[in-house]
């Protein structure tokens, strides 16, 4: 035994020596770049752009591995050896999109200085202007800094306008920056509108556009958009639709841009609806199952049923039904000994919160927090749909049909959480799953022919 403990010693000792020296060897070659561009802000700070990265994968700074492996089994102090000048930050993004990363320093001591704060934006060449879609914010005592995602940006302009205004300050900087991702439009011809067509069982007509500005336009943290809004009809054999929800859309240009807020003055814009059937809709919601009557008067204590649910190739578990509380979950299951969570102070009502901790230098585990101020029902959707969705629809002993409401910020690990608000008289319910599958079309417009009404 004691050969045996010094061999295992031994090549921890080792295998500790060798990342270090790794460690060393990569922090050697990162030396960190100089910025992009250096821009004075109205409220005094320094702003600095380290770069503007596009593609899923992104990543700025010097990479930080060692430390985060072996920080915790490290002597005290010796940490510090391994903390580059401007430490790694990395996003995944869904889709491809283009991230501008920028830090901020102090004018007067050069120190770095929280970055946040700031609206930032494109312009493109006709003065149409295209917000950040999101942000990712990392930072310590060492290094701050933020990465602002946009999905939609002039992507046919060599020089990208990018202008920043800080929120304390309503005064704008103006800089140009490269653009990672030139790419010309593509020839499209659009027909005038109206224009109608089939999509399953309903008929689709997009009736006219409108150019309209965001409702939080003149805020100073809200970039100010003109987009074309479009004007929708659904119909069933002749009639108005009924049991489904208001078409989802979204518009592209021939540059490859998605989104609502594309400008006014693309020629031709290629418009998607999507139409999904509401849960109550007994004839166009897929019943997945009836999951087990629970009467939510004796909702005290976690109800964990676990149950498998056939639904074609979607891999769906019912994991439980729960009371108002807080429930953490780690790789998609319950864990009843994860660490303790609690609501996000000042945010929403109910939402998602996580921790991380190295277990070991080689093991990394996540935990999530689902926290709810209603009695919650956890569905898990491995392999669900590109566009399918789940809804949980609760039938109580009269026979009626009422809505869980679906968490908005969705969940990690494919975990949905459905939350039950009903009247105080509705206690006993059956809950049911269903999928919603939409129907689809798209249609593309030349916009000349749109209404120049703006609202």
């Amino acid at each position: 035994m004691r050969k045996g403990l010094e061999k295992y010693l031994f090549g921890a000792a080792a295998v500790l020596l060798g990342a270090l020296l790794v460690g060393l060897a990569v922090l050697g070659l990162s030396k960190p770049r100089g910025a992009l561009a250096t821009v004075p802000l109205a409220d005094g700070r320094i702003l600095q752009i380290e770069g503007v990265t596009f593609g899923v994968e992104h990543r700025m700074g010097a990479p930080t591995f060692v430390i985060e492996r072996l920080g915790p089994w490290l002597p005290r102090g010796m940490d510090d050896l391994f903390w580059p000048k401007r430490p790694e930050s990395k996003i995944h993004l869904e889709r491809p999109g283009l991230v501008v990363w920028v830090n901020a320093l102090d004018p007067i001591g050069g120190t770095n200085v929280d970055c946040q704060g700031i609206r930032v934006e494109f312009e493109d060449q006709h003065g149409d202007f295209f917000g950040e879609d999101t942000r990712y914010w990392t930072g310590g005592a060492r290094f701050w800094r933020v990465g602002h995602v946009f999905y939609s940006f002039p992507r046919d302009e060599e020089r990208l306008t990018l202008r920043i205004t800080p929120w304390r300050k309503n005064q704008t900087s103006t800089v140009t920056v490269p653009n990672p991702q030139l790419t010309p439009p593509a020839q499209w011809s659009g027909a005038p509108l109206p224009q109608t067509k089939t999509a399953g069982p309903l008929e689709v007509t997009l009736k006219g556009l409108t150019v309209r500005t965001n409702a939080d336009a003149g805020k100073y943290w809200s970039t100010p958009f003109r987009f074309f809004e479009p004007a929708w009809e659904c119909r069933q054999q002749g009639q108005p639709a009924a049991g489904w929800a208001e078409p989802e859309w979204m518009a592209e240009d021939a540059t490859g841009n998605r989104g609502q807020h594309l400008g006014v003055h693309r020629p031709v814009l290629r418009f998607f609806a999507t139409v999904y059937p509401e849960a109550t809709n007994t004839e166009a919601a897929w019943l997945i199952a009836a999951l087990p009557r629970t009467d939510l008067t004796t909702l005290t204590s976690n109800l964990w049923w676990n149950q498998s649910l056939p639904a074609g190739t979607n891999q769906i578990v019912a994991l439980g039904f729960c009371p108002p509380g807080t429930h953490v979950f780690c790789e998609g299951q319950f864990d009843p000994n994860g660490p303790p969570m609690g609501p996000v102070g000042g945010g929403a009502r109910s939402g998602w919160v996580g921790q991380s901790a190295w277990i070991n230098p080689l093991r990394h585990k996540e935990w999530s927090g689902h926290y709810t101020p209603s009695p919650t029902l956890y569905l898990r959707a491995d392999r669900l749909g590109q566009r399918d969705r789940l809804a949980v629809r609760l039938r109580d002993e009269a026979g009626r049909l009422w809505l869980a409401k679906s968490e908005p910020q969705g969940g990690p690990n494919g975990l949905q959480a459905f939350l039950v608000e009903l009247p105080a008289a509705v206690t006993n319910v059956v809950p049911e799953v269903v999928l919603l599958r939409p129907v689809a079309a798209e249609f593309l417009v030349e916009t000349k022919s749109a209404s120049t009404a703006t609202r």
